[in-house]
């Protein structure tokens, strides 16, 4: 199966997937993981940082370089991040590639989503620099 091109203006999403699980053992990098739930007090805030998220420079270098995105349905995650409060507890959230634990979660009700956006790109940073 070819790799997929990351795309020039765009974030490579990746779903769940034996070739994904595959990929983070490998690259052993943090993982940004989004949740996209139709629950009406979550979506609108989660379909606006979403929108915003492919417009940042920072956020797609990241992802293409070191970090890798994770986009899962809320009805479609698997029991082990389930367990770990996605879908519920958080719908944004930089993982760990071990165990796929939170490292940190992001509300995305916290703020407009461009400020919402600039606050993951400034805590991956943080996190790559200590990685």
């Amino acid at each position: 199966m070819p790799t997929p091109e990351f795309p020039d203006q765009g974030i490579l999403w990746r779903g769940w997937e034996d070739e994904t699980l595959r990929i983070i053992n490998e690259k052993e990098q943090p993982i940004l993981l989004f949740v996209p739930d139709l629950d009406p007090f979550v979506w609108p805030f989660l379909r606006e940082t979403f929108k915003e998220m492919p417009k940042n420079a920072k956020l797609r270098d990241l992802l293409h370089a070191s970090c890798l995105a994770l986009y899962i349905e809320a009805d479609k995650l698997p029991d082990e991040l389930k367990l770990l409060g996605a879908g519920s507890r958080y719908h944004i959230a930089i993982l760990s590639p071990y165990g796929l634990t939170p490292l940190i979660t992001i509300d995305p009700t916290s703020g407009k989503p461009a400020e919402i956006v600039e606050r993951i790109v400034s805590l991956l940073e943080r996190i790559l620099q200590n990685w």
